[in-house]
């Protein structure tokens, strides 16, 4: 199919991007609309034309490279131990438990579900869950791990749509996959995270393509369940907004605190507010000294940013060249997943963390690099490469 030329991780970082330009036109009554984002959207522009630049400069550089060293590949057999299937179900257990704690150590299990089904639901209850260690929530090095059932999630399916494993281990792990994704459906009720559900529609969107799974009915039915639940918990969370209203919203949000960004932000914040950032909660969790970057700029009903607003926060107009680094890393990683099983496993891990930058993109918090490193640890850790058959008589 043609669609499957497009199927790779760049494309699905890039194509959301371009939803920003018919936004331009569209008017929401929570957003004033006295608000020119003529330069916002032209920065847009230049950040999305420089990302390009970075993706062909690597794939070019790639062509040009010997083509016996490009040719090589790892040996794809391995075996997975039993301790790598034991520390993978523990952490699903242990992100499925931090999740339901967070919340019923303040409000009750019963009254939570009760209220979450019926119409009287308090936006206000998703508070319980996003309470900080000082406010009385669980300490942030346990919260964290809530993100362990997706993280395995997503691990599973990119070892099993990239890596060619023997029929024991190919079993296992889509046994894996059905426990962790369980695991995930209900940390979902719990911390109504859309991010969380993006994260599984994208994966098997492009499992479907990848795969050619267009007439299997179960994939079908879980982004159907996905798609349905996320409108759901986006009604829930903001009256009488579903999906797609609160979707445009969003990219309309994003584009207006783009422009307040551009002509109020006074002081530059250095890679604080994209790739460093998960840095601040290490040095907050040592008591190390905190870099003090006062938000000093201004923003409309709500301060949410994107990645395009936050990248000019961190480096100005020098902003363009986090983006040609983006697109030379999107371009590794697609290069390097049918031949790097470190890759291969957190895939779909970096998928959702580049598409998340149309909003507050997901590398800004501790807990998607903890989901990017759980992968990395258990394979390091608990697989075996095998040694490839001879073939001497």
């Amino acid at each position: 199919m043609k669609i499957a030329r497009f199927n790779n991780i760049y494309c699905y970082y890039f194509c959301p991007q371009l939803i920003f330009f018919p936004i331009y036109f569209y008017h929401t009554p929570l957003i004033s609309d006295a608000i020119n984002t003529d330069k916002a959207i032209f920065m847009h522009v230049i950040g999305l034309f420089w990302s390009a630049i970075g993706y062909f400069t690597a794939r070019f550089a790639y062509a040009l490279q010997d083509r016996k060293k490009v040719d090589q590949t790892e040996d794809k057999q391995y075996s997975f131990g039993n301790t790598f299937y034991f520390c993978s179900c523990l952490l699903i257990i242990v992100g499925l438990i931090t999740a339901i704690l967070q919340v019923i150590l303040f409000v009750p299990a019963i009254e939570y579900f009760s209220k979450l089904f019926s119409s009287d639901f308090e936006t206000g209850i998703r508070h319980a869950y996003l309470l900080s260690s000082d406010e009385g929530g669980l300490p942030g090095i346990i919260k964290m791990f809530a993100y362990a059932p997706l993280s395995v999630y997503l691990m599973s399916l990119g070892l099993l749509t990239f890596i060619t494993l023997n029929k024991v281990d190919t079993q296992k792990i889509k046994i894996l996959s059905i426990v962790s994704i369980v695991a995930v459906v209900i940390k979902i009720f719990f911390s109504l995270d859309r991010l969380t559900i993006m994260a599984v529609i994208l994966a098997n969107i492009f499992l479907i393509i990848k795969k050619g799974y267009m007439k299997k009915n179960r994939y079908w039915i879980l982004l159907i369940f996905a798609f349905f639940l996320a409108d759901y918990l986006s009604a829930k969370r903001l009256e009488a907004f579903g999906l797609i209203d609160f979707t445009l919203l969003y990219f309309k949000l994003g584009l207006v605190n783009f422009q307040l960004m551009i002509d109020t932000c006074s002081q530059y914040t250095y890679g604080f507010s994209t790739i460093l950032g998960p840095l601040y909660f290490i040095l907050k969790f040592f008591h190390l000294p905190l870099p003090d970057f006062s938000h000093n700029y201004e923003w409309a009903w709500y301060p949410a940013q994107y990645f395009t607003s936050y990248a000019f926060q961190d480096f100005g107009y020098f902003y363009f060249v986090l983006f040609y680094i983006v697109g030379i890393l999107l371009f590794q990683i697609d290069n390097k997943a049918e031949k790097n099983i470190y890759v291969s496993s957190i895939y779909f891990i970096v998928l959702y963390g580049v598409v998340s930058f149309f909003t507050v993109p997901a590398i800004k918090g501790i807990d998607f690099w903890i989901a990017l490193l759980i992968p990395i640890v258990l394979i390091k850790l608990f697989t075996t490469k095998l040694k490839p058959k001879s073939n001497i008589l």
